[in-house]
């Protein structure tokens, strides 16, 4: 990563807090989108690793895609957008404290098949790390 040369520019921690924005679109600021893209033109690490964190949130979208037939209630959907904001003020408000937080969620799926039955079952997991 080479230092910030202007205002606008962005570093390492403050473009991966943005993976999952980035993501699903919801970056709403232009300067915001532009200063990524210009991090992932001299860090080829954070680009790699965005690659990456896409590839794997397409692959899980799909799979459950392909398993879950029930839309989410609206409720469930409102929700969560406002879980989502309320995670990416606090994100951007560490930030500038200097606190890295680091989100890891994970999936498993287990399919099982009695008597010609079968039963999938997807469980996630989240954990949250904070670095003071």
């Amino acid at each position: 990563m080479t230092p910030n040369r202007h205002q606008d520019a962005v570093d390492c921690q403050q473009v991966m807090q943005a993976f999952v924005l980035l993501i699903d679109n919801e970056i709403t600021e232009p300067s915001m989108a532009t200063a990524i893209q210009t991090h992932f033109q001299v860090c080829p690490p954070c680009e790699a690793e965005f690659e990456h964190e896409r590839h794997i949130v397409g692959m899980m979208k799909n799979l459950l895609a392909n398993e879950c037939c029930e839309e989410a209630p609206q409720e469930l959907i409102d929700r969560l957008a406002a879980q989502t904001a309320f995670l990416a003020a606090q994100m951007a408000g560490e930030a500038n404290v200097g606190v890295a937080t680091q989100f890891i969620t994970s999936y498993s799926r287990t399919e099982i098949t009695i008597d010609g039955e079968t039963t999938i079952e997807i469980e996630t997991s989240h954990e949250i790390r904070h670095e003071f």
